[in-house]
């Protein structure tokens, strides 16, 4: 049976918890599970992906504050915290200096903007997150929130995949 089936047939509450791993908001959660069943993968994804492109920017900044910092070891105790670990590797492996650096410029960031950086690290080098971090600290408020939007929608799209290998 392939994930999307065993998704489309789990009860309401075992389905909003699935997809709650993806992205940590009931009413996302809860809204997408009554949207099933879905027909494929990728009718899964353009719902989900489109209720985050709807979802109200205080929502939005509430949704991101929920994620891990980047750079701090979300630790094994659940799907979301081992998902984070793998993404984040090229962070977390680096030694106390690179940790250091990023404890700065998240305490940085947010002071800045009030909320969380917010990026699909997934493949991503700690050079590279360090250097898109800097970057985004000189953004204005209205664009680096469009860009947490958009990093978090990569995020999910990812992590939807990720809970139809699980299901399976």
């Amino acid at each position: 049976m392939s994930g999307i089936a065993i998704l489309n047939a789990l009860p309401a509450d075992a389905a909003r918890d699935a997809l709650r791993a993806c992205c940590p908001s009931a009413r996302w959660s809860r809204d997408l599970a009554v949207r099933r069943p879905f027909p494929s993968a990728s009718a899964l994804i353009a719902a989900g992906t489109s209720l985050l492109d709807g979802m109200p920017d205080a929502e939005l900044v509430e949704v991101i504050s929920r994620h891990d910092p980047i750079g701090v070891d979300p630790g094994e105790d659940r799907v979301t915290g081992r998902w984070s670990r793998r993404e984040q590797s090229g962070v977390l492996g680096g030694d106390a200096a690179v940790r250091a650096e990023f404890a700065e410029l998240n305490r940085r960031y947010r002071e800045r903007f009030g909320y969380v950086y917010l990026v699909c690290a997934a493949g991503l080098s700690a050079a590279g997150i360090r250097d898109d971090l800097v970057r985004r600290l000189r953004q204005d408020e209205a664009a680096e929130l469009r860009t947490a939007r958009a990093e978090l929608r990569k995020i999910v799209e990812l992590r939807l995949g990720r809970i139809l290998e699980a299901v399976r």
